[in-house]
């Protein structure tokens, strides 16, 4: 279990540098920067953090902690999706906290790197629009 351990820790300091950075960049921004989109093709910065924190949600949340499913993937993408400032720095820190929780558990048990706990599990929830 060396490489996995090594393989963990080399994730959490990626994980905890990358949290930093990003909740730096956040705090710079104002809420209409959140906002903004180039094109009608793009999202905002909004939209990305839902749509990650949503993601960490259903990948980590809900396989490993049995927590319900309760992502509302469509409304990630909305077209003008508003949350406050505060809402988007506090989503992206619970989504990196999230992350790094897991990886310290991993830490004690890295057998779990192996495992595949989400074989009995059912399918995640996915938008209607990509055929799923």
């Amino acid at each position: 279990m060396e490489i996995a351990n090594e393989v963990i820790e080399s994730m959490l300091i990626k994980f905890n540098s990358e949290r930093k950075w990003t909740l730096q960049a956040i705090g710079q921004l104002s809420e209409e920067d959140l906002t903004w989109v180039p094109n009608s093709e793009s999202n905002s910065i909004t939209n990305l953090v839902a749509h990650i924190r949503g993601c960490v949600h259903s990948r980590i949340e809900t396989i490993f902690y049995d927590i319900p499913d309760t992502r509302d993937r469509d409304k990630e993408f909305e077209r003008g999706l508003k949350y406050s400032k505060e809402q988007v720095y506090n989503m992206t820190k619970e989504a990196f906290d999230i992350i790094i929780q897991y990886l310290e558990h991993l830490k004690s048990n890295p057998e779990l790197l192996l495992s595949q706990p989400f074989i009995h599990r059912p399918p995640l929830t996915y938008s209607q629009d990509n055929g799923s």
